[in-house]
């Protein structure tokens, strides 16, 4: 077995909050990044299905379609997962970068009856990820600015990408997130107006660890300009949104599968 070796840390991120994108779109995109970390500009767009929860702390799945994109030219990039972003500061071990990623919110439909559905907001993302012991540790944080609201929410990565050969790579990582009162208020509390139509307990959760994940993904070339990309991993709600009256699941699996071309 060899090891990856990145000449470059390209932006990665564990941020849209809705369970469908930013658990499935996050796994691609650190599976695309470890993939193309020793590439220049370049530029790969494909389709994928994926099958997640719900939302975050649902009982049910549902299987659905979604882009691939892995876009870099110079320090601005864009990414499945990433959104739109520019690389500040870059060398071979350190990256920084700012951006801006869509914070989605679920639809009525998705969560119990009586809680309503919580609109997209816009988020702007700072992160910091270096290179160690052939490790990639990566730091960021996004805060909602279309609506303020919606809070902030930092997460905390190590992935350790190896190349099995060298048309199958493969980025084992383990994550962490933490909110702060309003994000976790948005996606997990419940006011009063929501109690008295769902039924449910009025719950107002503090600020605080959310979540904890693993997953794996891959990338293997069929050939120079397509390849296939997967992904699959679990999380587990922690603290406060665990004990929200919306879970209904601590710990959820999901899974994803996509075929993409390079122009």
């Amino acid at each position: 077995m060899k090891r990856a070796v990145a000449t470059h840390i390209s932006a990665q991120s564990y941020l849209p909050p809705s369970i469908q994108s930013r658990i499935l779109l996050a796994l691609f995109s650190l599976t695309a990044a470890a993939a193309h970390a020793a590439d220049d500009d370049h530029l790969k767009l494909g389709l994928g299905a994926a099958i997640a929860p719900r939302y975050e702390g649902a009982d049910e799945y549902r299987l659905q379609p979604f882009p691939v994109v892995d876009a870099q030219y110079g320090r601005f990039f864009a990414r499945s997962g990433d959104g739109l972003g520019l690389n500040i500061w870059q060398s071979a071990q350190l990256t920084i970068g700012a951006g801006v990623n869509m914070m989605e919110g679920y639809s009525e439909s998705d969560v119990p009856e009586g809680i309503g559905k919580l609109s997209n907001a816009l988020g702007a993302r700072i992160f910091v990820s270096t290179n160690a012991w052939g490790a990639i540790f990566t730091v960021s944080a996004t805060q909602a600015i279309s609506k303020s609201e919606r809070g902030l929410i930092a997460n905390a990565r190590v992935s350790y990408p190896y190349s099995i050969s060298e048309r199958f790579k493969v980025i084992p990582t383990v994550s962490i997130n933490w909110a702060n009162a309003k994000y976790m208020n948005s996606y997990f509390g419940i006011n009063t107006q929501q109690a008295a139509r769902s039924g449910l307990s009025e719950y107002r959760p503090s600020a605080g660890f959310k979540d904890v994940s693993l997953r794996l993904g891959f990338s293997y070339d069929l050939t120079k300009t397509w390849s296939i990309t997967g992904a699959a991993g679990v999380s587990r709600l922690m603290g406060d949104a665990a004990d929200s009256p919306l879970v209904r699941r601590k710990s959820q699996a999901v899974g994803a599968l996509g075929v993409a071309y390079r122009f």
